[in-house]
């Protein structure tokens, strides 16, 4: 009986000592259950929580957050302008996963292809931006500027294969070099947040929705990139503001997408409870890097002469003429997403005797898809008109129209306010 009573009491004891909480590097009781973690304030690089971080981990779609990071950093040496066309070829079609859903022989502006990375997480729309930038359809070019770029960030224990993230051996990243990563794109690209911070997107009829799930459910979320492969389980890198304070998380190797959610709602809640305590274990030890496009892209990729550079300049107004006698079709029903598709190429200006100000904000071959856009346009208190244009060898297209104004400078404040749109000649 003694014996007996003996066997239990060591088997209490034994599972008391296994259920004992673990004290992770970082002082906090538990583990967060996730191969990795570690978040700091992007202010001062000050570190408040990291677990594994150093671990070799696939990094998935986070990769794209390297893909836009050179595309920006294209846009920014004017080798590359957001209203770019690109050609989609077969090839990019190609890609498996997710996918923006863009078809082969069209084109797509580079605009749109980064909403679709950002959103949609589209393995297309990366090999696609890749493949324009390389001007062929080899990427590897690209892919050893992403190479040179890591290293440049200090990301020692990162090696990329692709524009995309698919799975490829030797593919990996840890938690601390996606922290530096992503700390450095936030700082020298924080407009990226515009396309992050979208919940949904629409191209070719198809919507899709952002897998970050915190965008819509954690206070001060607006980015950035979640993924997943089957060697790393859910990854997700997150940034979030509340007040003065902006914080980056990395999460690498959740068990399910809600599992992910949950603990980087976790990693977040303990991020912000350590700054507000005005506590950290370290200072993220960051590269600045040459602020340029590596070598290997830059002697390839296309640089912009003086006429284009114009063409951008006019883009980036996004101010369109509108001509009185055009007439409206009327709105029906509302919607919360455009599929903005350009309606036409021509980024020429001019003015006519009967001519006003307006902004097209957005264009649809669906003209069902255009009066939806329209009245969620009205709904904000905008002049809105939907304007049928036929377009030689490309057939009906439905113009969405902000205005008319009776002035250029009118316009551009409610194009500054919109925030996008594209240039055509009404």
């Amino acid at each position: 009986m003694r014996t007996k009573s003996r066997v239990i009491f060591l088997t209490m004891l034994l599972l008391m000592i296994g259920a004992t909480p673990v004290r992770a590097a970082n002082g906090h009781a538990g583990e967060l259950r996730a191969k990795a973690a570690i978040a700091m304030d992007l202010a001062t690089g000050n570190i408040v929580y990291e677990q594994n971080a150093d671990e070799q981990i696939a990094p998935a779609s986070l990769t794209k957050v390297l893909t836009l990071y050179l595309a920006f950093e294209a846009v920014q040496e004017k080798r590359l302008a957001y209203t770019d066309t690109v050609l989609v070829t077969p090839e990019a079609t190609l890609a498996g996963g997710s996918r923006m859903n863009i078809r082969p022989g069209e084109r797509v502006i580079v605009r749109e292809l980064m909403k679709g990375i950002a959103v949609a997480s589209g393995n297309d729309a990366c090999v696609a931006l890749a493949q324009h930038l390389c001007g062929s359809e080899d990427v590897h070019p690209f892919v050893a500027a992403m190479n040179a770029k890591a290293r440049e960030l200090g990301m020692t224990d990162t090696v990329f294969k692709n524009p995309n993230g698919m799975p490829a051996e030797g593919q990996v990243t840890t938690a601390r070099d996606m922290l530096k990563l992503s700390a450095s794109y936030l700082r020298r690209f924080p407009q990226a947040l515009t396309f992050h911070s979208m919940t949904t997107y629409v191209h070719n009829n198809r919507n899709h929705h952002n897998a970050n799930r915190l965008l819509s459910s954690y206070e001060g979320v607006d980015g950035l990139k979640t993924g997943y492969v089957q060697s790393s389980g859910y990854n997700n890198v997150v940034t979030a503001k509340r007040g003065d304070s902006r914080v980056v998380a990395v999460v690498l190797g959740a068990r399910s997408a809600g599992a992910r959610a949950a603990v980087t709602r976790q990693l977040l809640d303990i991020t912000f409870q350590k700054l507000n305590q005005g506590k950290s274990i370290a200072t993220l030890e960051e590269h600045k890097g040459s602020g340029k496009l590596p070598a290997s892209l830059a002697k390839i990729a296309p640089r912009q002469d003086k006429d284009l550079k114009d063409a951008q300049v006019l883009a980036d107004s996004k101010v369109a003429l509108l001509q009185q006698n055009t007439a409206p079709v009327a709105s029906e029903a509302p919607a919360d997403n455009a599929d903005s598709r350009s309606a036409g190429d021509s980024l020429i200006q001019r003015r006519t005797a009967k001519g006003a100000y307006a902004i097209q904000e957005s264009s649809f071959q669906s003209r069902q898809r255009a009066v939806r856009r329209a009245q969620h346009l009205e709904m904000k208190g905008l002049p809105v008109k939907v304007v049928a244009t036929r377009l030689d060898g490309k057939g009906k297209f439905y113009r969405v129209l902000v205005g008319p104004y009776a002035n250029a400078a009118d316009a551009r404040k409610t194009e500054r306010m919109l925030g996008h749109g594209s240039v055509t000649v009404e």
